[in-house]
């Protein structure tokens, strides 16, 4: 007995129509009330996520506002007005980034002004892992670091310098990627600073060697800043 070919016009079967029939006929009969309140509650999650985020970022912005107020001071260098207003905005609750702001500028001007036990607390109120806001992590965590270095507690500096080039510092002195302009960019602008004070904490504690290579790191990967040039007059000096 001979097989009959399939015409070459002949369509196979649309499993799509057999899918969209067994949804409506068998699925949603079976199924569609717990689909339905199982799609509303990702919905009503999905809304208040949106809700939140909006919420929040409408608040950050009004805590920011009412945080203007001690910019103008600062800028126009009315410390001791700036010092008092945020004195009292700290003391109150705020988002994270506005009160991180808060203390940033109230240990500046405590720092400022030599009172650097008040310097570490406001400073130390920063979070300084907040990837999100590197500039103002890193300032505050530069700032806590030269407070103790103030205070003649080298070791306690040198240790927040460490981490704070290891957490915002990115370059690494390759010449070639220099030349080409492909030289990855530090996460914070102070990175040859907090270098160069961490090589004359490591000096003020006997710790030659790694004065040293701080040092030497220094010239390699900022040589054209300022701190470089420091570093090669140290080098010459020490032992």
């Amino acid at each position: 007995m001979s097989l009959q070919k399939q015409s070459a016009t002949e369509k196979p079967p649309v499993h799509e129509n057999g899918f969209i029939e067994w949804f409506l006929d068998d699925f949603l009969p079976r199924f569609g009330k717990q689909a339905a309140i199982a799609l509303g509650g990702v919905l009503v999650v999905v809304a208040g996520i949106v809700w939140f985020k909006g919420s929040r970022e409408a608040s950050e912005a009004r805590e920011n506002k009412e945080l203007g107020p001690a910019y103008v001071y600062y800028s126009q260098d009315k410390l001791d007005s700036a010092l008092a207003f945020l004195s009292a905005f700290v003391q109150k609750s705020h988002s994270r980034g506005v009160q991180d702001k808060a203390n940033l500028m109230l240990g500046k001007i405590h720092y400022a002004q030599g009172r650097y036990d008040e310097a570490i607390k406001a400073y130390g109120d920063v979070d300084h892992g907040a990837k999100d806001r590197p500039l103002i992590a890193s300032g505050a965590l530069h700032g806590l670091a030269s407070s103790h270095i103030q205070k003649k507690d080298f070791a306690k500096a040198a240790e927040l310098l460490e981490k704070f080039a290891a957490d915002f510092g990115r370059r690494k002195g390759d010449p070639e990627e220099r030349i080409t302009g492909k030289e990855v960019v530090d996460l914070s602008p102070a990175v040859p600073n907090a270098l160069w004070k961490l090589a004359l904490c490591y000096k003020e504690m006997k710790d030659t060697a790694k004065a040293k290579a701080t040092a030497q790191k220094l010239v390699k990967i900022y040589p054209e800043s300022r701190e470089a040039y420091d570093a090669n007059r140290l080098l010459a000096q020490l032992p």
